[in-house]
């Protein structure tokens, strides 16, 4: 399994991270637009990583709970998806 182990470079529709601390790569976005519209907004490409660790952003995605209320959840992608999605730079 491949972990992101830094963020090298972020702009609109493409981040470029470091996989397992040596492989520099570049993740373009375009082809999750369609399923994920809320990436369309360049203001939201401001991201972290996670404990598992991959990137993420805060509150981008939706989660129900158990007593039916709707609150803010961390929107984030498999490493392991997101190296198949990249190319080396």
């Amino acid at each position: 399994m491949h972990t992101i182990t830094s963020i090298i470079a972020v702009k609109p529709y493409s981040i470029t991270v470091t996989f397992d601390g040596k492989d520099k790569r570049k993740i373009n976005f375009d082809s999750l637009l369609t399923n994920f519209p809320i990436l369309k907004d360049e203001s939201i490409f401001s991201l972290s990583l996670d404990d598992y660790p991959t990137i993420k952003w805060e509150g981008l995605a939706r989660m129900r709970e158990l007593d039916g209320t709707i609150n803010p959840a961390p929107l984030d992608f498999c490493p392991d998806t997101l190296y198949e999605m990249s190319e080396p730079v």
